[in-house]
């Protein structure tokens, strides 16, 4: 007889964080009364130009500072996200510097993204070309 309120949670989705003030403006003003709803983000830093011109320590903290987005939102799940960064960031790092960026960026958003009312979820993602 399907699910009851608090069983099952509908995800909306904004995906990337530079829309979040606007969704949330928006569900503030009409949707305040609907408790099963949760944003869902995909939080990369691997994408678009937006990312591909900032240096490492922007990157790390751009990961650390999306604690502070999420505990603004009302309800929020990370459903996807990665630790790639763009190739220029690290192209000049031995294997072991390139390991412990890696280490040190998945640690930063796994802090922020424990404060994601909903969790989150590791993007694996492989096809054929590798």
């Amino acid at each position: 007889a399907g699910m009851r309120a608090g069983e099952v949670t509908v995800l909306l989705p904004i995906f990337t964080e530079l829309r979040t003030s606007e969704f949330l403006d928006l569900w503030e003003a009409n949707y305040p009364k609907y408790e099963d709803c949760a944003f869902d983000l995909h939080l990369y830093q691997c994408f678009g130009a937006y990312w591909n011109l900032k240096g490492l320590s922007s990157h790390m903290a751009a990961a650390k500072d999306r604690a502070t987005l999420l505990r603004g939102m009302p309800m929020c799940c990370v459903s996807e996200w990665s630790v790639a960064l763009p190739l220029g960031v690290t192209k000049d790092y031995s294997e072991h510097e390139f390991r412990n960026v890696i280490k040190k960026f998945s640690q930063l958003q796994l802090e922020a993204f424990e404060t994601a009312t909903h969790g989150w979820f590791f993007w694996t993602w492989k096809d054929s070309a590798g």
